[in-house]
């Protein structure tokens, strides 16, 4: 009797496509073509680590070379599948492409293309993890891929896709498999540990199922470790020990302490879990789950779907901006933390600083709280009309609300208002903002209202001429462009008058000169920078004089090499 023991993985490897599980697209579709003979003569199977690629290149063999006939559902007793599933069949051959990445090993391998199988239908090429050929390789292979003998089949499995070349791609009938739900894979566990006679609580299953990350090979692999571990049973205390996972009570409270600000309850519990074992990528994950949960707890309104979830209880105070950016700081640190040589110092560290993040205000509240208080809004760019009493009196669009009087003009730069129609029929005044009086302060006033175009103003053109509108006549602006990059002087005129037009209710004429003229004066721009030259040249000849760098020069030699203004700011 032989002691020599197969694992789950192996033992398990599916013997037809109906016990494979998580790739139905794949299985579905091969069915069809083995069914109808609509076979190619290469595949390529491709996703992550053990999803089923070589099992589905195996199968596929079997299907083809079965003693019963070419069909999708083999018989697995003939000597031609027995051969295959042990793995020494004459005509299929499987080759590790990581191992075999030379050009003169592949020249080899293609020899083979030539002759026929010994005494099966087809003669099948497997290549494992093809993307690790050589270009050599690949381009040597090219041809004969392209069109091979009717006899040969290539069967193509790789985890890395994209390295493969378009010549390569184009030339194979391409699947790709998908990760298989935790759902699946919990099930498929049940299923064997069932057969098997082996004792298991679901919720352990659960836990395997998400360490696996969508593989099978995982999942069954990471099974076998748990049985041995747990002495023929497979506990969900055995699992968390296993993985260095935090109880979900524990997490759900590591959380809370972080939300509220509490680091040093948050420092305490840490210390527990470091006494415990648990890794500290394993907190950051789980930590991240309940974040994710809650933030889609939220947004569907408390549906869920995931396997095991489990209500948690967070403070409801806690906004979703708060939520997003506390995940994004973890997610963020958590991929850090493999890099450091102190994985729990980066670790406490990192859970401190979400823990000490600046709450996120919430937005809305504080619209609210900018409409009921505009002047708190900052300068012209806050200020809001006010509806004013109404009036039966007929009135035409823009006219002003009261006549002038022939012996006291209006000054028409002050605050006054305009009458706009209502829809019921009454004429609603307006309140005006004061027309500027002067270039600097139309800049200024375009700042708060299209800070695009104020941009344009303050750097590409210069003013010539600037007259504001008074009671006896229309205003008049000149302006000139620097260069042609910001629009045609036709179009920036438009943006200056209709501005004025929209918040001023003035008509005024502007006009704009071509980039092309010369003796223009400076922008507000350049005038800006020339006074800050002056006033660092004059800083710097104080500097010169200074007595105290006197001496300092002399005693080490010392040179000034420039002079920088330091930027005063305000702190709170």
């Amino acid at each position: 009797m032989s002691n020599h023991y197969v694992v789950l993985a192996r033992r398990w490897r599916p013997r037809s496509f109906d016990t494979l599980i998580g790739q139905d697209h794949v299985t579905r579709a091969l069915t069809h073509a083995l069914d109808h003979d609509r076979l190619s003569h290469a595949f390529l199977f491709s996703g992550i680590r053990g999803t089923g690629k070589t099992t589905l290149a195996r199968l596929l063999a079997l299907c083809l070379n079965c003693e019963q006939g070419t069909s999708s559902k083999p018989c697995g007793r003939c000597g031609s599948c027995t051969e295959i599933i042990a793995g020494n069949h004459p005509d299929v051959l499987e080759v590790d492409a990581a191992s075999r990445t030379k050009v003169d090993q592949m020249r080899e391998l293609l020899d083979m293309v030539a002759y026929a199988p010994t005494h099966s239908r087809f003669r099948i090429f497997i290549l494992d993890e093809v993307h690790m050929l050589s270009v050599p390789s690949f381009n040597a292979l090219l041809k004969t891929l392209e069109e091979p003998p009717n006899h040969v089949k290539f069967l193509f499995a790789t985890t890395e896709l994209r390295k493969l070349p378009a010549t390569i791609l184009s030339r194979c009938q391409r699947y790709e498999l998908k990760r298989v739900p935790e759902s699946m894979l919990v099930s498929h566990m049940s299923h064997i540990l069932e057969q098997e006679s082996i004792t298991f609580e679901k919720n352990a299953l659960e836990l395997v199922a998400r360490a696996a990350e969508g593989s099978v090979r995982d999942a069954l692999s990471l099974l076998d470790q748990v049985i041995s571990h747990g002495n023929g049973t497979v506990a969900h205390a055995t699992v968390g020990q296993l993985l260095g996972l935090t109880h979900g009570e524990t997490t759900r409270m590591l959380l809370n302490h972080v939300l509220t600000g509490e680091g040093k309850t948050l420092l305490e519990t840490l210390s527990i879990l470091h006494q415990s074992g648990v890794e500290p990528e394993s907190v950051v994950r789980d930590l991240l789950d309940q974040l994710h949960l809650e933030v889609r707890t939220r947004v569907t309104r408390g549906t869920r779907t995931d396997v095991g979830d489990a209500p948690t209880p967070m403070p409801r105070s806690i906004s979703l901006e708060h939520l997003q950016m506390v995940y994004m700081v973890l997610n963020k640190g958590g991929h850090e933390l493999r890099l450091t040589a102190h994985p729990w110092h980066a670790m406490e560290m990192l859970m401190l600083r979400a823990c000490f993040l600046a709450p996120v205000p919430d937005l809305d509240r504080l619209i609210r709280m900018l409409e009921k208080n505009p002047a708190q809004g900052g300068g012209n760019s806050g200020h809001r009309s006010d509806p004013a009493t109404s009036s039966h009196t007929a009135s035409t669009p823009n006219a002003i609300s009261s006549s002038p009087s022939p012996m006291a003009p209006i000054d028409r730069r002050s605050s006054v208002s305009s009458m706009e129609p209502s829809d019921a029929g009454v004429t609603i005044t307006r309140k005006t903002d004061r027309f500027p009086d002067d270039w600097d302060h139309l800049i200024a006033y375009a700042r708060g209202k299209q800070p695009a175009l104020a941009m344009k103003l303050n750097t590409q053109l210069a003013c010539l001429r600037y007259q504001p509108p008074t009671g006896q006549q229309a205003g008049c602006i000149e302006l000139q462009l620097i260069n042609d990059c910001f629009g045609t002087p036709d179009a920036i005129c438009d943006s200056v008058a209709g501005l004025i037009r929209q918040c001023f209710h003035e008509e005024i004429n502007v006009s704009v000169k071509t980039s092309s003229d010369v003796n223009r004066p400076a922008t507000l721009l350049e005038k800006k920078r020339s006074e800050q030259e002056a006033s660092l040249n004059q800083l710097e000849k104080e500097l010169q004089n200074h007595p105290g760098l006197q001496s300092l020069r002399t005693r080490f030699d010392a040179e000034i090499l420039s002079v920088m203004p330091v930027e005063s700011r305000n702190i709170h």
